[in-house]
């Protein structure tokens, strides 16, 4: 058997002990889930004469994500588990006083225009972007809907939290076809399905190192502002 030379033996030794330490950074990346439904109490979600109320359908899929991933192993932290509502900065430091975690937020999004569809993502660093894309693919792979893709966005809990994070709009209550779809239970499991498909499968991979962007225009009093032009 002809043996390697010591040189090239110490190279590949090195490359196999960079793929391990790269491997190892990637799985433990993160071991706790936080999931954040949007609103609650007095706050509903979406906009004026919405006749689904985001609040209801938002904690249900966070429910069904919750058992999904503690299935898998992870830990996780809901920011609100009954219909209470949560002050914005309390969400964001309920998922930075967690070590080790990522920060998962659900909501179903609304438009002025009922013909407005389909599945976004959010994000507000590099970190999130990753996630956000995983997540974002899963879902489109398996709900047949427009795919929205993934956006930048400042909103406050994502511009907050320390942790790779993402806000999910899981689709429209003001479009009658999802709107009766969300209200589902089969709907609701399906996304959170995928939403969980995607966080396991980033496990796998390490975050990206955080990149600073330019200021942008903040949005300071909710999740997100309704866009006209949907």
């Amino acid at each position: 058997m002809k043996l390697l030379a010591p040189n090239v033996l110490r190279l590949l030794i090195s490359a196999a002990a960079l793929l391990l330490a790269s491997t190892s950074l990637a799985t433990s990346s993160f071991s706790t889930v936080v999931i954040d439904p949007g609103h609650g109490g007095f706050d509903r979600g979406g906009i004026p004469g919405q006749l689904v109320p985001e609040k209801n359908v938002a904690l249900d899929t966070a429910l069904r994500l919750q058992r999904l991933l503690q299935q898998a192993g992870l830990h996780t932290v809901l920011t609100r588990s009954t219909d209470v509502f949560i002050p914005l900065p309390q969400r964001a430091a309920i998922a930075n006083a967690q070590p080790q975690s990522i920060f998962v937020s659900i909501h179903y999004n609304a438009a002025r225009r009922q013909g407005a569809h389909g599945i976004e993502t959010y994000f507000e660093d590099s970190r999130g972007a990753a996630l956000a894309a995983r997540i974002q693919r899963q879902i489109i792979s398996r709900v047949s809907t427009d795919n929205r893709g993934i956006r930048h966005a400042t909103y406050y809990v994502l511009r907050k939290c320390q942790k790779p994070a993402v806000l999910v709009e899981c689709g429209f209550l003001t479009n009658p076809g999802e709107a009766q779809l969300a209200l589902t239970a089969r709907y609701r499991q399906m996304v959170a399905e995928q939403i969980a498909a995607g966080i396991l499968e980033q496990r796998h991979f390490a975050f990206p190192a955080p990149i600073d962007r330019t200021p942008r225009k903040k949005h300071h009093k909710s999740y997100r502002l309704a866009r006209k032009s949907d």
